[in-house]
């Protein structure tokens, strides 16, 4: 299953950079906060820095508003931000905006091995990677070729600054844009099933539950929040109903993902839908998160895979007169 996924993946990667490079991607333009865009990578990418005891992943929250396409935008971030964590085995990872007039800079700064000069312009070629890393850090040298590519496509230069043994700072300038009112985005299910949920999100990591509390709510769902089994169980209000749904991180500071579920489930005496959410990926915690009836999803997290899973354990649920 693993080989073929990572066949998939490939596939879908060289798909993208042909339809990058034959101008076939047409840009979406519009103006929006980068919060947005910030807090779900912070959801997204804080499991896998968690997975180095010795990083920190940290993203400085702005009020600034951008213009130009979201979801490319998103994936530039992501492939920076999913580099700079694989390559810095301690110390910290940063993302952050500054501004430049009419323009601002989003940097990715991590104080990991750096990149020698005479290699900066190698690593955004195809399945180019540096043979100081490739040995002890897997992956396919092809995330900094799609930043590069995106980067042409919107007009947004990408830049590179770098120190051998004390880091890089990736940059992505950018026009800034007018504060305004901030536009629905559109959802690839049908919204009167997200939205009006009742969800119960179960980390123990604050910070992952703050950024699934703005992302949720966003969707319109009511969200619940605890970092443990017992929290979880405080939350239920005696005499109101069983969340509509449950996402439970599977490692917990004490006991497991899968430990709290059955507490909430045995205080509700319900059968609410569950969705495991974890960074092991391993066949046995697969196998145990099956046996108990739930659904599974990997992290880093994807949004439109969790919303989508979230209307199928949903769809029959009765849906509120509106």
């Amino acid at each position: 299953d693993a080989s073929l996924e990572a066949v998939e993946a490939i596939l879908n990667i060289l798909i993208e950079i042909s339809r990058l490079d034959t101008g076939r991607l047409e840009p979406d333009i519009t103006s929006f906060p980068l919060a947005d865009i910030f807090e779900r990578l912070k959801v997204e990418f804080a499991p896998l820095a968690r997975e180095k005891a010795e990083l920190e992943l940290r993203v400085v929250a702005t009020r600034a508003w951008v213009c130009t396409d979201r979801r490319l935008l998103r994936r530039v971030l992501q492939n920076l931000l999913a580099n700079a964590i694989k390559y810095t085995p301690r110390g910290k990872v940063l993302l952050g905006v500054r501004r430049h007039g009419s323009e601002l800079t989003i940097e990715i700064c991590d104080t990991g091995p750096g990149i020698p000069k005479s290699k900066r312009a190698v690593i955004f070629k195809e399945f180019e990677r540096l043979e100081e890393t490739a040995a002890s850090v897997r992956g396919l040298g092809l995330g900094l070729s799609i930043v590069e590519r995106i980067g042409k496509v919107l007009g947004h230069q990408v830049d590179l600054r770098s120190v051998p043994s004390k880091g890089s700072i990736f940059s992505v300038r950018l026009p800034r844009a007018a504060p305004g009112v901030v536009e629905s985005a559109p959802v690839s299910v049908p919204a009167g099933r997200i939205a009006g949920l009742t969800v119960l999100c179960i980390d123990n990591e604050r910070s992952v539950l703050d950024g699934m509390r703005v992302m949720l709510s966003g969707w319109g769902c009511k969200v619940m929040t605890a970092q443990n089994a017992a929290e979880a169980v405080d939350r239920l209000q005696p005499g109101h109903a069983p969340p509509d749904i449950i996402l439970a991180d599977y490692h917990l500071d004490s006991g497991t993902g899968l430990d709290a579920v059955a507490a909430v489930r045995a205080a509700k005496r319900s059968h609410t839908p569950v969705i495991v959410i974890s960074a092991d990926h391993t066949p046995e915690v697969q196998r145990e998160i099956r046996k108990h009836g739930h659904a599974f999803l990997r992290k880093p997290l994807k949004a439109a895979a969790l919303r989508a899973l979230m209307h199928q354990l949903t769809a029959q649920r009765p849906v509120a007169a509106e």
